[in-house]
């Protein structure tokens, strides 16, 4: 079915692109929303680790039906708050010598001489 020039015409007129053109709005740049699947292949965990976090409301998204949609942005969000996965290590704390340290506060005080042993003058 051959369309006419009116028709055609018609058609051309009110293309999207012209409409948009006409009202002056331009293409809104729109990130793509993830999937819980995508998500979980992004955090490098399992679906339900993902839909548990999105139910416990740790991981933000959007329910639109059965289906759960979640920014890039969010997934991003989360990987930076989340702790590292196994045993938190040990952080060592530097003490100091207590042997020196005590030497160290009695030199200071001056007690020194009081704490002589009585065998020796």
């Amino acid at each position: 079915m051959a369309l006419t020039s009116v028709q055609k015409r018609t058609a051309a007129h009110y293309s999207r692109k012209w409409l948009r053109a006409r009202a002056n709005i331009w293409a809104v740049e729109r990130p793509r929303l993830l999937s819980v699947a995508e998500a979980a292949t992004e955090l490098k965990a399992s679906r339900a680790y993902v839909r548990r976090m999105l139910a416990r409301q740790r991981l933000y998204g959007i329910k639109v039906g059965s289906v759960w949609a979640i920014f890039p942005d969010d997934v991003e969000a989360f990987k930076r708050s989340r702790r590292p996965a196994g045993r938190p290590r040990k952080v060592l704390e530097i003490v100091p010598d207590t042997a020196s340290a005590i030497a160290g506060e009695r030199a200071h005080a001056g007690t020194r001489r009081m704490l002589r042993r009585r065998g020796r003058r």
